[in-house]
């Protein structure tokens, strides 16, 4: 009777002994995949944090409405419509209101540009180019993306040159604000856009206007279809 009390202790012992062992087994196999899901949520914000930076307009820059234009040759009563996307960038953010209120004089002055050269551009591409091949369509270059913040370790690198050099009685020159802005691709816009800068550059106050940007040109020819 003793032995078999005995063997019965051993087994319930070993029984419970096994039966915790299943729990924490199944309690372990639990706990991994809500580890996993957390450690690959982390990953996911890691790699959220450093997918590059997304091009996007500066809140320096002004956006009108299209500008359209039609041109009306004399001799062959040639018609073209055009429309010009044209944005303007401030040199800051005070300027912005200056260009806002200014701005109804300024696409009047672009006009007054635009007739004169697009009269010419028009009569020179009624002339050399067959009907059905004269429009045109030019598109600017993708805005470039911001640049990363600066670090702590560059901002306390640059205050620290700029003390040295204010100590020895010599100026850093300030580095020019980010513009996302790549150079027109277009030679003939590139021109074209530089002229109105001047332009409106004389409508404006100095120190006003960074730049002006022809983001988008395309053109219509009514009637303009080649004969079959």
């Amino acid at each position: 009777m003793l032995s078999r009390a005995i063997k019965n202790r051993t087994g319930h012992r070993l029984w419970g002994r096994a039966l915790i062992v299943a729990l924490a087994v199944m309690l372990f196999s639990v706990s991994l995949p809500a580890r996993a899901s957390t450690a690959s949520g982390d990953g996911a914000e890691t790699q959220q944090d450093k997918e590059p930076a997304v091009p996007e307009i500066p809140d320096t820059v002004v956006v009108p409405d299209p500008v359209s234009l039609t041109v009306v040759l004399r001799k062959s009563g040639a018609i073209r419509q055009m429309v010009f996307n044209i944005w303007l960038e401030a040199t800051n953010k005070q300027a912005v209101g200056v260009i806002e209120q200014r701005l109804p004089k300024v696409i009047n002055a672009f006009l007054v540009d635009l007739q004169r050269l697009m009269y010419r551009d028009t009569e020179h591409r009624f002339e050399t180019r067959e009907p059905g091949k004269r429009g045109f369509k030019y598109t600017a270059p993708a805005l470039l993306p911001p640049p990363p913040p600066k670090t702590e370790e560059e901002l306390a690198a640059e205050a620290e040159a700029a003390e040295l050099a204010k100590e020895n009685g010599e100026e850093i020159t300030k580095e020019p604000p980010f513009s996302p802005f790549q150079p027109a691709g277009n030679r003939y816009f590139a021109a074209l856009q530089n002229k109105l800068l001047r332009t409106a550059q004389g409508v404006l106050p100095p120190d006003t206007l960074r730049s002006v940007q022809i983001r988008m040109f395309y053109d219509f020819w009514p009637g303009d279809v080649k004969k079959r």
